[in-house]
């Protein structure tokens, strides 16, 4: 190999080495920049973390810091409305106690109106006691008008003394004026009022009747049950009206229902009978209804 080759081929491997070393330098120096450009960016953006980090805390400050100024505020305004509160309790416990002090009991009330003053010129006050369910099941005021149904034990007036006594039942006294339920003689009716009366076993009821009245109503009450029955305000005067019998009933079915009631015969009116001649037949005792309809009878 001459000279000038030898150089050629030395200029070749310098110009290879060259390469290499420059290939070697500029890998090192990317490498170097892409881990600079790597470093810059993990600063800029652990910076960015940072400046994030930073504002979201502050205005998480900021929210508790307002939070707790407005729970201050709550519980200041909840003292004022508490002391309010017990202010004004304080004030109407005062109210009432000195209401109470001023206010008279039932009992202490002066009355304005003497209970005398409402009984009527002629009349009497009598007063009956009964259950409520008899007076009217409660529903009764002063001012009201009532008949009054008796149903009374009549003694037998025959021979025999070991008759037992004859019950009866008819309207005594009719239009008479309730002047007061209890001590009830001016207050005006309520429901509570009617309730009371309702839940009352007894009642106290007075009445306005002549004397005459009067006399013979205290007479019934030792002989028999008296029942009270509600008239209308608009209806006034009496009218004659038969004592309640069963006769008295079978005729009263008869013409207004149409339905026959066959009363039995007592074994005592029965004997009676046959001593008189009045009935010598066989008497049927067992009790019937004779119902009319169309024309055609149906008993049973």
């Amino acid at each position: 190999m001459n000279l000038e080759n030898k150089k050629q081929l030395a200029t070749l491997l310098l110009a290879a080495g060259l390469g290499l070393i420059t290939a070697f330098l500029l890998s090192q120096y990317v490498q170097n920049d892409i881990k600079a450009n790597t470093q810059r960016l993990e600063k800029k953006y652990a910076a960015a973390s940072e400046k994030q980090r930073q504002q979201m805390a502050y205005e998480l400050g900021q929210m508790q810091k307002a939070f707790n100024e407005k729970l201050v505020q709550l519980k200041k305004e909840q003292d004022v409305q508490h002391k309010q509160f017990v202010k004004a309790q304080a004030e109407a416990q005062a109210r009432a106690q000195k209401e109470a002090k001023s206010k008279k009991t039932p009992e202490q009330q002066p009355i304005t109106q003497v209970f005398s003053v409402m009984t009527p010129p002629g009349k009497r006050a009598i007063t009956i006691k009964m259950p409520s369910l008899s007076a009217v099941g409660g529903l009764i005021k002063s001012g009201d008008r009532v008949d009054i149904i008796a149903k009374l034990r009549v003694p037998d007036q025959g021979d025999d003394p070991k008759a037992e006594a004859k019950e009866i039942t008819t309207v005594l006294f009719q239009d008479i004026q309730v002047l007061a339920v209890g001590t009830q003689f001016v207050s005006p009716a309520t429901a509570l009022m009617y309730a009371t009366q309702q839940k009352s076993k007894m009642l106290n009821i007075t009445l306005a009747m002549d004397p005459q009245e009067a006399a013979l109503l205290s007479f019934v009450q030792e002989s028999g049950d008296l029942k009270l029955s509600l008239r209308s305000p608009a209806e006034q005067g009496t009218n004659i009206i038969d004592v309640a019998t069963w006769d008295g009933l079978a005729d009263f079915l008869l013409e207004r229902q149409g339905t026959k009631l066959v009363i039995p015969v007592t074994k005592k009116e029965e004997a009676k009978e046959k001593e008189t001649g009045k009935k010598d037949e066989k008497i049927d005792v067992t009790p019937k209804i004779q119902i009319f309809k169309s024309g055609q009878e149906t008993s049973f």
